[in-house]
C-alpha cells in the first residue's frame, strides 16, 4: 500500500529552510538549505510512521486532497483566486470528464467510448 503526504518546504526571511508534512501535526524540520530540509523530514516522517506502527490499534488511512490556489490579475485592483488540481503546476489542461474517460478506457484515450443501442 503507498500513501502520499504533500510536504511544504518554505524559505525563511533568515536564509533557513522550514519543512513540515501537511496533516501529520508534530512533524516538521529546518535546516540551512532546501537539500537538507527534505533530508531532515524524510527522517521525521519515517521515525514519525515507525512510531505509529509500534503502537496498538488499527490506522485509518490517511487521505489528503492537494489544491493550488491561481491567482490572475484582470485589473491590477482586485485578484482572482481559484483552486486548481497540482497538475496546473505541470500545464495540464485536460478536464474532470476528460481525465474520467481516460481512466475508465485505460490505453485507448481520453474520449468517452461510444456505446451502440439496440
Amino acid at each position: 500500500m503507498t500513501n502520499h503526504f504533500p510536504i511544504v518546504l518554505e524559505h525563511e526571511s533568515n536564509g533557513t529552510v522550514s519543512a513540515y508534512v501537511v496533516g501529520v501535526p508534530g512533524v516538521f524540520a529546518a535546516a540551512d538549505s532546501e537539500r537538507a530540509a527534505a533530508t531532515a523530514i524524510r527522517g521525521a516522517l519515517e521515525a514519525h510512521l515507525a512510531a505509529l506502527e509500534s503502537l496498538p490499534g488499527t490506522h485509518r488511512p490517511h487521505r489528503t486532497t492537494l489544491r493550488v490556489a491561481r491567482i490572475t490579475y484582470e485589473d491590477r485592483k482586485k485578484p482572482r483566486v481559484a483552486l486548481v488540481g497540482p497538475g496546473a503546476l505541470l500545464g495540464r489542461r485536460r478536464s474532470a470528464k476528460k481525465t474520467a474517460a481516460a481512466r475508465a478506457n485505460g490505453s485507448k484515450g481520453g474520449r468517452p467510448r461510444k456505446t451502440r443501442h439496440g
